[in-house]
């Protein structure tokens, strides 16, 4: 069994929980990603997968605002360079799919994921079913 999930959000990379004298806490814009992300899968109607799976990524990271029209032409639909690791894409969207698409992300044994450029940011899930 092959499925394939398309949520229109920029990817946001996982951030590592901030400790203050007074509490733990998570940066906004992670906050803001788990929330959206949130919102986008409380539309979905999926009985989460019990087997092991595999998991295919691709996400397509908005261009900055701030670049020219002809550096933006260039970019698009290249590898994307940032400065972001590949595995903390990876950890925010599989954090965020815990109980919605699978019982936990214990159950990933494969992952491919690619980052590109694209004029429209969306994060493109597939999921294998590797217990069949």
């Amino acid at each position: 069994m092959r499925e394939i999930y398309c949520f229109d959000i920029n990817p946001v990379p996982a951030a590592r929980p901030r400790v203050s004298r007074w509490s733990t806490y998570y940066p906004k814009k992670y906050t803001q990603f788990k929330k959206d992300m949130e919102a986008l899968t409380s539309e979905l109607d999926v009985i989460p997968i019990e087997n092991l799976i595999g998991v295919n990524l691709v996400f397509d990271v908005g261009l900055p605002k701030s670049w020219s029209k002809k550096k933006k032409k260039e970019k698009v639909n290249t590898y994307c360079d940032n400065n972001v690791d590949l595995d903390n894409y990876q950890k925010a969207i599989l954090d965020s799919l815990n109980g919605i698409l699978y019982l936990d992300d214990r159950q990933v044994v494969e992952i491919w994921a690619v980052k590109q450029w694209a004029e429209i940011p969306k994060i493109t899930v597939g999921i294998i079913d590797k217990g069949e």
